[in-house]
């Protein structure tokens, strides 16, 4: 058995390198050929043109001669069971590419949903926002406890009262100016209860979008 093998080695490997002539049943000859590769349905060769130029290609052994087809073991039934294993394969590659991209179309679609939902969330936040004057009465853990007002306050409009904006930092008296957004949320401290929002749009949206659970 290993003499059978070392044999068939030997005999590829000579294949392999050794220069040669092949005429295909349908006359084409192809000279000074070396066979760089063989499978069970054919072989690959290389030659050179008149012109000079390396080509490269492959035939099959149905339309090569008996010698030829016996020299590399060439049967029906090995080609069919190749041929058979190539089909399958090329079947699952196309199968696996057709699952990556419904995966990849579903993922572009949800990821395109998300976008829409957080601009209508952004668009919610933006028109419930307020312009505040706030004067800081405690810094606390992510934000500040003050006193805001409208900038345009009136005796009817305007007064927010004490209030907790998560963002800012600043010490008791620390005055601030701008845009606050709501979150819907209160916060308990030892000095009560307040309402809390954000000092910026993005945090807001972060906020709203956890408690939605989009994130």
């Amino acid at each position: 058995m290993k003499l059978f093998v070392f044999c068939l080695v030997t005999l590829c490997m000579i294949s392999m390198v050794s220069a040669r002539d092949i005429t295909t049943l349908d006359g084409a000859t192809y000279k000074n050929v070396t066979i760089t590769d063989s499978s069970p349905v054919g072989i690959t060769i290389m030659y050179d043109k008149k012109d000079g130029t390396t080509v490269i290609r492959g035939l099959d052994f149905r339309d090569l001669p008996e010698a030829v087809c016996k020299e590399f073991g060439f049967t029906e039934v090995r080609a069919a069971e190749f041929e058979k294993h190539a089909r399958e394969y090329q079947n699952m590659l196309y199968n696996d590419a057709l699952k990556k991209a419904a995966a990849n179309a579903a993922a572009e679609a949800k990821e395109e949903e998300l976008s829409k939902q957080i601009d209508h969330i952004q668009a919610f936040l933006f028109s419930k926002r307020k312009f505040v004057e706030f004067h800081t009465i405690r810094p606390h853990k992510d934000g500040v406890i003050g006193y805001a007002t409208a900038a345009d306050r009136t005796l009817l409009y305007g007064d927010y009262g004490n209030i907790f904006v998560r963002g800012l930092e600043g010490t008791q008296g620390t005055y601030w100016s701008g845009y606050i957004y709501p979150t819907n949320q209160t916060v308990t401290t030892t000095d009560g209860t307040f309402a809390v929002y954000n000092s910026s749009l993005a945090q807001a949206t972060a906020d709203a979008m956890q408690a939605v659970g989009l994130q």
